[in-house]
């Protein structure tokens, strides 16, 4: 495209070759007696050309060239002002080629004369292929489907794999729809990618009936596929879900929180507890590889960048073999592999953190990267809270850093990828001594933690599903704490792990598919430091904020394990509504000549109704990993791999609307639990005795409900979920109550979601959130010590009191629009809307000794109304 932005020249011989007198000195001139000027034109014809080097840059560029033109119409004389590279300024002036200029006339009389040709450079639209596999609804590839985008179409081949290129961009919302004779026709959401190749996998559902599909705004999450594997209590979360969870802050865990059967605290804490089980009781893997220590700040937030999150898998029970033992939970996260043609920068700023992704092709064919960086700046946010009084004026406000780096190159069957990731953060907590704030503490508290993830990963594809993978990584954590107040405590923990493993996973058929693999892991863990004494303290229970009093301990363990495991898990399916699966593991310590493992078998049956029937159970053995309890002083470092065997009993059921409903009854049997004394006197006993004060006996039982129900219509999407649980332990060694309630028990939950998308750009959430209280276990005296001068807690019956119950509403609303190639989204969160005063715990002060005034109880809230505001940007 040209445009004409005209300045007149004019060259004192033009003036008097038309003839025009210049008027006298003190004559005043008159404005309508001047000379006739009619500026210089141009006449261009055609488009621009796009330079062809430049095409996969997609720029935007305006070129400004400046013309001198003579009276005899032609160019003496050119320039280009602000062309983005030579090859622009190059493609500029060919352009200018094809104008047809006019000289300027004063009185008729052609002159010199400039004129500024601004030329605007469009990219192209280059063409989008989109490839990968329609299968039915047990995973069979679909030979001859139509797979159609606006005006294009394809079918697939005997083994059900397609591609498809689109040349052009068609406008507003689209959908991939699928067609297969005897199944139901389907849209499936797609966005037009320039230039670049999408992967997918369409599953399609047999035609019934009642069938209803619903084609509305791509902003909406589509109601997930009936899932007709054996595999139970698993849920696949996607980048999208984190943006449509109010209050998810950036973080994929506050995202599984929100799930029936998982107790967290939302708002404080991202780190998450599964069906009664603890926080050691869930693994999460990025890529295949266990992290040691996942959260930032003991909790605050995740190292999960979401930026980089392709997919994941969160099972709360009955999780696979491939994956190392859990008696609870999995979260397996997988990372874009950064495999682009094309440049892609993303940026998101909000109140909370800057964070950046840019995917690059590296001139070679097959060769790519991704790198991404996230910086938190918490700086304003702790300002108000030092203003209204919640922390002291000296408390440094936490910062996390977190950078990532990925490097594939694509050749053929063959995908290599090299990644390193860093994260760290640090805290530093100050309260002077009388200084009022909400939390009881007189002192400095300091926390940092530096982790490095370094992987290689090689995979091979051997056609349609099946994949050959080789993993090396190598993860090191250091976390530091140290504490000077009333006590002193202080504690370096170091861990390095070595993890090497492969993967096969090769399909048959369509009614026998296979996977199996081998791992060998070393891990090292030292912790040194001085850690108060929590071995009296009941396990599984909770205490109130109040300083105990207890001794500290000089601990240094050393924990070396070297991890050698091998799977192996087998689908088969001997009619189509029927499907088994079975997976077994062992793992084997070879330093401590310790045995974990798990194994589990499933089946599913779809009725004619399309209502899938499931039934899943198992066996895990999880080893230890808390430092005091392997402690060969104070701890037992011989003891053995806790259990857990699993009944899971599910059903999976279509609606006659756009909608799914999932419901799950499970039950857990634990056995073989780490126990301690609940007594001071006790923990004496026994070391006297000469007996280890940890030791493997302790039992549990949990059980529960889970429901949850998707669907949308055309502009809108809800989801709700409830649940419902028990979960109690017992421990032998118990001199007060030996059977009770666990700290993560939220025996009711219900969290409902509500998405309202009126057009392509409006996307509107709101998100509801009710928890009935925690278990634990209440002060039933302070006894003083004129001694020591402070009181002393005694506590009554373990976990025998509940905290009130938590809710929460929270709202988001998001703005998408375009400016040229860049996709824009305005974004703006209110959370805690109703400012619930939710109870965390309660807290208690130090007291007046000296004036008989023992210490009160206070409460320490979750977080009250607060906004938060955010722009985001792709190009």
């Amino acid at each position: 495209m040209f445009s004409v932005i005209v300045a007149v020249l004019l060259s004192q011989t033009a003036v008097e070759d038309a003839g025009i007198e210049p008027p006298d000195a003190g004559v005043e001139a008159v404005l309508d007696a001047g000379p006739v000027i009619v500026p210089p034109s141009a006449q261009c014809n055609g488009e621009p050309e796009y330079p062809p080097s430049e095409r996969a840059s997609g720029i935007e560029a305006n070129v400004v060239v400046q013309i001198t033109v003579g009276a005899d119409g032609g160019i003496s004389q050119q320039s280009v002002a602000n062309a983005p590279s030579p090859a622009f300024e190059a493609a500029a002036l060919r352009a200018v080629e094809k104008c047809t200029l006019s000289p300027a006339t004063v009185n008729g009389v052609a002159a010199l004369s400039r004129i500024d040709l601004t030329i605007s450079f469009v990219p192209p639209v280059l063409p989008w292929t989109i490839t990968g596999t329609v299968v039915g609804e047990n995973g069979e590839a679909l030979p001859e489907s139509t797979v159609s985008f606006a005006e294009a179409a394809t079918r697939t081949d005997e083994n059900g794999n397609f591609s498809l290129t689109i040349d052009t961009q068609p406008p507003g919302d689209a959908w991939v729809t699928v067609d297969h004779e005897g199944y139901a026709l389907k849209g499936f959401p797609e966005v037009f990618k320039s230039g670049q190749v999408t992967r997918v996998r369409y599953a399609m559902v047999k035609s019934r009936g009642y069938e209803t599909r619903v084609e509305g705004s791509r902003l909406l999450p589509p109601v997930p596929d009936v899932d007709k594997s054996p595999q139970v209590s698993r849920f696949t979360l996607t980048k999208a879900d984190i943006d449509r969870t109010p209050g998810a802050l950036e973080d994929i865990s506050r995202v599984v929180q929100q799930l029936p059967g998982v107790a967290a605290d939302p708002d404080l804490l991202a780190n998450f507890f599964v069906r009664g089980g603890g926080p050691d009781e869930t693994i999460i893997f990025i890529d295949g590889v266990p992290l040691s220590n996942p959260y930032h700040l003991g909790g605050f937030a995740s190292i999960i960048n979401p930026m980089l999150i392709e997919s994941a898998d969160f099972f709360a029970g009955a999780a696979p073999a491939r994956y190392e033992p859990a008696l609870s939970g999995v979260l397996d996260i997988k990372y874009a592999r950064g495999d682009v043609k094309k440049v892609k920068v993303v940026a998101d700023i909000s109140m909370l953190t800057a964070k950046a992704r840019v995917d690059i092709p590296l001139g070679v064919e097959g060769l790519s990267a991704v790198v991404s960086f996230r910086r938190s700046y918490f700086e304003a946010y702790f300002a108000v809270l030092k203003a209204i009084g919640l922390f002291g004026q000296n408390v440094v406000a936490p910062d996390i850093t977190e950078a990532f780096a990925r490097v594939s190159f694509r050749r053929g069957k063959h995908l290599t990828m090299a990644t390193f990731t860093h994260a760290s953060d640090g805290f530093n907590f100050i309260v002077q001594p009388g200084e009022q704030v909400l939390v009881n503490f007189a002192g400095n508290l300091a926390l940092q933690n530096n982790a490095q993830i370094a992987s290689l990963r090689h995979e091979i594809a051997l056609g349609g599903d099946s994949e050959l993978s080789f993993t090396a990584a190598y993860l090191r954590d250091q976390n530091d704490f140290n504490v000077q107040g009333a006590i002193s405590l202080a504690t370096a923990a170091l861990r390095n792990d070595v993890v090497l493993r492969s993967d096969l996973k090769y399909v048959f058929s369509k009614h026998n598919a296979f996977n199996a693999g081998v791992q060998y892991a070393w891990r090292d863990t030292r912790l040194t430091g001085t850690v108060a004494d929590s071995r009296s303290v009941p396990p599984w229970a909770r205490e109130p904020i109040v300083d105990s009093h207890r001794p500290s301990l000089n601990i240094n363990p050393s924990l070396t394990r070297n991890l050698l495991s091998a799977y192996a898990e087998h689908t088969y399916r001997p009619i189509e509504a029927l499907a088994f699966e079975g997976g077994l593991r062992g793992q084997y310590d070879v330093s401590n000549a310790l045995p974990s493992g798990s194994a589990r078998l499933a089946a599913a049956l779809t009725l004619p109704t399309l209502t899938v029937i499931k039934l899943s159970g198992g066996y895990v053995l999880q080893p230890i990993s808390t430092p005091l309890a392997l402690d060969p002083v104070y701890g037992n470092p011989r003891l053995q791999a806790e259990r857990v065997g699993s009944l899971i009993a599910g059903i999976e059921q279509p609606l006659p609307i756009e909608a799914l409903v999932r419901i799950e009854g499970w039950a857990k049997f634990l056995s073989n639990l780490v126990v301690n004394p609940d007594t001071v006197q006790a923990v004496a006993d026994r070391e006297a005795a000469g007996l280890p004060v940890y030791v493997n006996g302790g039992t549990g039982l949990a059980y529960g409900v889970d429901a949850m129900i998707f669907g949308r219509t055309r502009q809108f999407a809800y989801n709700l979920g409830v649940g419902a649980l028990s979960a109690q332990r017992t421990n032998p060694l118990a001199a007060n109550r030996s059977t009770y309630p666990v700290q993560w028990e939220q025996q009711f939950s219900v969290g409902g979601g509500l998405s309202w998308s009126p057009n392509k750009h409006w996307l509107v959430h709101s998100r509801a959130n009710f928890r009935t209280g925690r278990p634990y276990t209440p002060i039933a005296t302070f006894n003083p010590d004129a001694t020591n001068s402070f009181y002393v807690p005694q506590f009554g019956e373990t976990s025998s009191e509940r905290y009130p119950f938590f809710f929460e509403l929270n709202l988001r609303g998001e703005y998408r629009f375009e400016v040229g190639p860049v996709s824009c989204a305005f974004y703006a969160e209110v959370l805690n809307v109703t400012n619930t005063m939710n109870v965390f715990s309660w807290v208690y002060g130090e007291g007046d000794i000296a004036n008989g005034m023992p210490p009160t109880q206070g409460r320490f809230n979750h977080l009250p109304i607060r906004p938060f505001l955010g722009i985001r940007g792709e190009y």
